[in-house]
């Protein structure tokens, strides 16, 4: 308004005064004339500025607008102090304005309308894996596939093939900070039993890395045992073939392995030269133990009994040779089953007569793989070690694999695997995996960057309890050949 004001007198004075300065300026390009008319023009000169000054004067006396009357009155209003919203906190959009001035998100938290404020997180990524896959065998898949002692599968349910639907798995990763990471994955998969579809948390935790001599992961995770486990997750989207190896399958898939882990876990590298020397430590609750099911979990809530699982080991990866890595972990637990829940326990042909209530846990796992973007070989050797309470003699089962593929054409890649997986079938606690040993031969074609088709064939000598009506393994123990013929169209979103 104040503008405005000035740009009018500014005007007005140049309308009223441009005829005089005109005159005057006409006058003194002429030769000089009569004085008395100079003292004329003079004398109106003077008569412009007075009426321009009156003008002003009255201007000035004019009432004032309303916006401009109150704007003083707000900026004598008080700040806010720190005290005074603290007793009142902000809500709705105010809230937000709050939270964006200290650099923190908000979101509604569905209750009375109030307004949650947490840190802002500088990135947050979602990905998703997800397979869908078709199996004709030579055997009832219902049967081969029986991966939970105590349960009843009918063998009509089966059949010799199938459709099945893969885990949609979703991956979510979170740089939190320059040190601190989270990540977990959430898995939706269909019970093979009832079909139904279920959620699992695979794995969530927080990880620590400062430098590359030491980092750490808190949460559920994926044991470090050999390479496999740790290289290839619950997307089948990485993994060249369809199924894992048997020996380093999860443990609602019929693996004997702990390959998941509820604690604490840490590596980092070691000085060694262009040795590119590694060390590793684990400890957590280890595999729930007090029922020898083929689904139980991690103790995710309640740890079996006060000891903790342990592993600690060391891997290479030689700077000469990039893609070359080899390593050594040792694993270690007591499992503590309770005998009268053992599937078939108190029946005439019940496959564990000499079973205890406590066994100590070895496992000692070795490897060695070297990947190029073209070609892939692996190799690796598990063996597990359970002696009994009372005994010094323990019981082996023993598995592993090696396979190797190449890729042809940018998008063709064959894969050929032998793998072995022997439990003892006197050890209540890896005797439900079973026996499988054989060749895997199949091809992966990747039909664009996201998606790839996997042919695949194999053929196993599998060794089994017979199970009786209400689910339990009981003697004596099947001998069959399997033959598996197996597509998966396996995709990332």
């Amino acid at each position: 308004m104040r503008k405005r004001r000035r740009s009018w007198r500014v005007g007005l004075c140049l309308l009223i005064t441009a005829p005089g300065w005109i005159l005057i300026t006409a006058f003194a390009q002429q030769p000089a004339t009569n004085p008395s008319e100079l003292d004329e023009l003079k004398k109106q000169v003077k008569q412009i500025e007075a009426r321009i000054d009156a003008l002003e004067a009255a201007q000035a006396a004019m009432p004032k607008p309303a916006e401009a009357i109150s704007a003083p009155v707000v900026a004598a209003t008080p700040p806010i102090t720190e005290a005074a919203a603290a007793a009142k906190p902000a809500t709705g959009p105010e809230a937000v304005k709050e939270a964006e001035d200290k650099g923190m998100d908000t979101m509604d938290a569905g209750m009375g309308g109030e307004v949650i404020k947490i840190p802002i997180i500088p990135a947050l990524k979602i990905r998703g894996f997800g397979d869908v896959r078709a199996y004709l065998a030579n055997q009832n898949l219902a049967v081969i596939n029986d991966y939970d002692p105590g349960v009843t599968t009918i063998p009509q349910q089966g059949g010799n093939s199938t459709f099945t639907l893969g885990g949609t798995d979703l991956f979510v990763t979170s740089k939190i900070s320059e040190r601190f990471s989270y990540l977990s994955e959430i898995v939706f998969d269909a019970d093979p039993i009832n079909n139904a579809m279920g959620v699992d948390l695979e794995r969530t935790q927080v990880s620590f890395t400062p430098n590359d001599k030491f980092s750490m992961n808190v949460g559920r995770s994926h044991s470090m045992l050999g390479y496999y486990n740790t290289a290839f997750h619950h997307g089948t989207w990485f993994q060249t073939s369809i199924d894992r190896p048997h020996m380093f399958n999860f443990e609602d898939s019929g693996g004997p392995l702990p390959v998941h882990n509820v604690g604490v876990e840490a590596m980092g590298k070691l000085p060694s030269g262009g040795l590119g020397l590694h060390w590793l430590a684990e400890v957590g609750n280890g595999k729930q133990t007090w029922i020898l099911e083929a689904g139980p979990n991690p103790t995710n809530k309640l740890a079996d009994h006060t000891g903790k699982s342990t592993n600690v080991g060391l891997f290479v990866r030689p700077g000469r040779f990039s893609g070359l890595q080899a390593g050594f972990d040792w694993f270690h637990a007591s499992l503590v089953p309770v005998v009268a829940d053992l599937p078939g326990y108190g029946t005439p042909n019940f496959a564990f007569p000499n079973a205890v209530d406590y066994y100590r846990q070895n496992i000692f796992v070795a490897h060695a793989v070297y990947i190029k973007p073209t070609f892939e070989f692996m190799a690796e050797s598990a063996e597990i070690r359970d002696v009994p309470r009372g005994s010094t003699r323990p019981m082996y089962t023993s598995g592993g694999y090696a396979q190797v593929s190449k890729v042809f054409q940018e998008r063709y890649r064959p894969y050929f695997r032998y793998e072995w997986m022997n439990p003892n079938f006197n050890d209540p606690n890896n005797a439900w995996a079973g026996r499988w040993v054989g060749p895997v031969a199949g091809l992966r074609w990747d039909l664009n960057t996201f998606i790839a088709l996997k042919t695949e064939y194999s053929r196993f000598d599998w060794k089994d309890f017979s199970t009786d009506t209400s689910g339990n393994q009981i003697l004596p123990i099947l001998h069959k050949t399997i033959e598996l013929g197996g597509t998966q169209l396996t995709f990332t979103f």
